[in-house]
Parts: C-alpha cells; sequence; structure tokens
C-alpha cells in the first residue's frame, strides 16, 4: 500500500498490506528465528533503508517493547480480510529503531505506522511481522524458543496487495478486484408489530428512534445489508420511504441471510 490508501468494503475496512514494497529475506517457518511460527522478514526495494510501513487497518496500540522496536497491534473494529471472512486482525512489528507510538494510541488506516530498522536482533535493515486472527493476544514461545501468536495467518491468505511491488515472496495474492462481496440481507419477521430505525449518526437507543418499521403490516420485511455500525450492533439499509436508515439487530430475532426471505 502507499501513504494515504484506505479501503472500506461493505462497512469494513480491507485489511491491505502495509508495505510498499516487499523484499522477503527470511519467510514463514523458516530456520531459526522463524522456526515453527508464520512470520516474515522484509525489507525494502533497497538494502540499507529505514522505509516508512502504514496502518493496514485503523490499529490501537496494545503493547510496546522498546528493546527490540517491536509493537502489538490489534484492529480497532472487524475488518474485511482478503479471504473474504470478517474478524479482527492483531499483529506484531519488531525491529523499529525509530519507535514513537504509546500503549492506547489509535493510528488510522494509511497513515505510518513504523519504520524498518534494527533495533533489537536483527541482521540487516527489516521489519519482522506476524499476523494473527482475532483478538486474542497470546504471545508465547513454542517449542523452538520462538514467540508466536496462537492464531496465525499468511499474508497471502489475509492481506490486499493493492499497491504492493512484490519482488521476490510468492504466495496467492489478492488484490481488492478479485473481492465478490457476499450480498446479505436482513429479515424482520411477520410476527412484530414494529421496528425502530435510527439516522446513521445517532447511538441506537429508543429515545434517538427516527420512526418505525412495520414487518406485520407487510407479512414480514427484507432489506438488503448496505453495512454495519456500531461494533456490528446495527445494520444499514435503505426504505423506501425513510431513505438510508440503521437498525438495531444485535440479540435480536432478526435473520440475516444471503437471500431475502421476505
Amino acid at each position: 500500500m502507499l501513504k494515504g490508501d484506505k479501503k472500506i468494503i461493505d462497512g469494513k475496512e480491507a485489511l491491505l498490506c502495509p508495505f510498499t514494497d516487499i523484499y522477503l529475506t527470511e519467510g514463514p517457518n523458516d530456520t531459526y528465528s522463524h522456526k515453527g511460527i508464520i512470520a516474515y522478514d522484509i525489507r525494502g526495494i533497497n538494502s540499507g533503508v529505514r522505509y516508512e510501513y502504514y496502518a493496514p487497518v485503523t490499529v490501537k496500540c496494545l503493547k510496546v517493547y522498546k528493546d527490540s522496536g517491536q509493537v502489538m497491534w490489534q484492529s480497532v473494529n472487524k475488518v474485511l480480510f482478503a479471504t473474504g471472512s470478517i474478524n479482527y486482525i492483531t499483529f506484531m512489528t519488531a525491529h523499529d529503531d525509530n519507535l514513537n507510538v504509546f500503549k492506547g494510541q489509535i493510528i488510522k488506516q494509511g497513515e505510518m505506522l513504523g519504520h524498518m530498522g534494527m533495533k533489537g536482533h536483527a541482521t540487516g535493515i527489516h521489519t519482522h511481522i506476524e499476523l494473527s486472527i482475532g483478538k486474542d493476544t497470546s504471545w508465547k514461545k513454542n517449542r523452538y524458543n520462538n514467540y508466536m501468536f496462537k492464531n496465525e495467518e499468511y499474508m497471502d491468505k489475509l492481506m490486499f496487495m493493492d499497491n504492493t511491488n512484490i519482488i521476490n515472496m510468492s504466495g496467492n495474492f489478492k488484490y481488492l478486484k478479485d473481492y465478490k462481496p457476499i450480498t446479505k440481507y436482513v429479515n424482520l419477521p411477520e410476527n412484530i408489530t414494529s421496528w425502530r430505525f435510527y439516522k446513521l449518526e445517532v447511538i441506537p437507543i429508543k429515545k434517538n428512534a427516527s420512526g418505525i418499521l412495520k414487518p406485520r403490516k407487510f407479512k414480514g420485511l427484507s432489506y438488503k445489508i448496505e453495512g454495519y455500525l456500531d461494533n456490528d450492533t446495527t445494520c444499514i439499509i435503505k426504505t423506501r420511504d425513510y431513505g438510508t436508515v440503521k437498525i438495531y439487530v444485535a440479540n435480536t430475532v432478526a435473520k440475516i441471510t444471503t437471500y431475502p426471505l421476505y
């Protein structure tokens, strides 16, 4: 990706590759420091340069290890993976010897996340990166004495590689043009008399309701989901009479399907 790159699909940030260029110096399950882990050592197009890399999605700094220029990051919200699945992403970057972040810091998608470097145990300027699906932050040594996450996964399975120059890394790379969104519908059953809807910018509580939908009157209502908000508790829909609104769907009788029920 390039600095400033942003991409939202179906209301979710797409997980982009944080590097503008990838020259792989050590790959997953390699000898020594990568034994038994899905980790990548990546330098830029020219060796010896402390290139910037960028936030692949909007992330929060969870932990900082200054001695190794290492930071644990986690997406603020669920994100879209190149596989089409949706979940949180947790990842570790290391060797930034120009480290200037703090625990709790939020960095938005496309903003500078760090620099390649040699802080800690490193040979040559590069960034060490490991990716993990979900919010689990376990960071423990494996039987080869290498630290790893519990739910590690390969870069080419999770990240869209748009605007990344891949010099010498192989994989089944995916790009935003390859993504085929799955259309989903929210279905409000016919036994419900009324269902509140809200403007997109308000908190979905009773006093903020803009009006009501009437599933019983129409023997059930189905709407295409345009996206999610409020930590996935509400979905965005387009209505005939009220325009684009959101409705609360968490822990309700609303059914989410890949086809309309009504």
